[in-house]
Formats: C-alpha cells, structure tokens, sequence
C-alpha cells in the first residue's frame, strides 16, 4: 500500500470518516498539527502558523501546504470538496496589514492530469485596528459532482499567512486556529434504480408515441369527412 501511495504517502495514516477514508503522511503536515476525524470532515487546531511584522520590519510571509489522499467508501461518490478556514489577527499603528490566501487543488487519482482548484479567500476583509484581535475566516469549494465515478482523490491545500508593518511604532499579526477539509458526498445510485429510471423514460417516450399516432389518426379521420 505505501508503494502504491508513493513518496507523499510513505509514512502514511488513514482516518475513517462516515463515507470517506482520509490519508496523509503525519511526518509532512507541518504547521497544520495532528488530524482528527469527525463525520466526513478532517480538521485541525495549528498553534504556530503564525505570521508577525513589527515596527517597519515589511512583510512576513509563513506558508505551508498538505496533501490529503480521500477515498469513498463503497457505494458512495463524490459532490464537492469545502474548506473552511479560521483564526484572529491584530493590527496596531497605521500601515500595518494582514492576510490570509492560498488555493485549494484536487485531481482524481485514476487520471492525475485532470484536476480542479479554488482560491482560499476570506470572507471578509482584514481591517480592523485596535485591541482586542479581531476573528477572520476563509472558505474554499470544488465541485466534484461530474467526477461521478472517481473513487479516489488528492487534495492539496496551500496556506498562506501576510503580515506587513511599514512604519515604527507598529504591529501586524495574524494566526490560523482551524483549518476543516470537508467530503461532502451522495449516495450512488443502485442498478434497480437505474433499471426503474430506463423503464419509466421508456414508458413516457411510449405514451407520447402513441398519444401523436392517436392525435394523427383523429386529424385524418376529421379530414375525410
């Protein structure tokens, strides 16, 4: 299996969710910190994915990315992949400015080439000054739902943390508590209900064929009298 998984994966950890399976090389999370499982979506608490600027030192950057390998369980599919991001900033002095962005991947296992991405953006800007630090939140989605046969994806996320301060005296922080991966996923249709689905366009395409050769039969007869 780690053979199979490659060199991302060569130390690698499953957690089952409700319908997915996640898995990941816990060595190469990084800043992310330990993953837990709850329902279908694997989260994690960071505490040192910080990023700090102060009294003119410019722009900090922190940043680092993770790759989750999520399979579904049998019976079920794919419909879209969310990430929801949150944390709190602080800005003091004027000219200090903080971010957070970064981008969202996916790509189908069977067929690596094709893939999917979103930007991480937040859902509102970060410009509050003042104590006491101010809460922020970032989202990303992909929808998966024409991917109706995969059955295993790569997801990878990339963080970035900016914060700038231009001036002295000044202070720019910002930090990232909560990062939740969410699978969100529908049920696969069985083969009787594809079966019943068949039967029914064909009993519709049935009856219309039969109400026009109906129809047809009535405007002939009308048209002889």
């Amino acid at each position: 299996g780690q053979a199979l998984s490659g060199a991302a994966f060569a130390a690698s950890v499953t957690l089952a969710g409700t319908t997915v399976d996640f898995t990941f090389d816990d060595a190469m999370l990084g800043l992310f910190g330990p993953a837990s499982v709850s329902g279908n979506t694997l989260y994690f608490t960071p505490v040192d994915f910080t990023a700090e600027s102060l009294n003119g030192a410019g722009f900090a950057l922190t940043n680092d990315t993770m790759n989750i390998r999520v399979t579904a369980h049998q019976d079920w599919t794919f419909s879209s992949i969310d990430l929801a991001e949150k944390g709190d900033y602080l800005l003091l002095g004027s000219d200090s400015t903080a971010d957070v962005f970064g981008q969202m991947r996916v790509f189908d296992v069977a067929t690596p080439l094709v893939d999917l991405t979103a930007t991480i953006q937040t859902t509102s800007p970060l410009d509050q000054t003042g104590l006491p630090t101010h809460n922020w939140a970032a989202v990303a989605s992909i929808d998966l739902s024409a991917w109706n046969t995969t059955q295993a994806i790569n997801v990878t996320v990339q963080n970035l943390l900016l914060a700038s301060a231009t001036i002295s005296p000044s202070l720019a922080f910002v930090e990232k508590k909560f990062v939740g991966l969410t699978a969100v996923m529908a049920p696969v249709p069985e083969a009787e209900t594809y079966a019943m689905m068949l039967a029914g366009l064909g009993l519709v395409g049935f009856a219309a064929r039969r109400r026009r050769s109906q129809i047809g039969s009535l405007l002939f007869a009308r048209s002889q009298r």
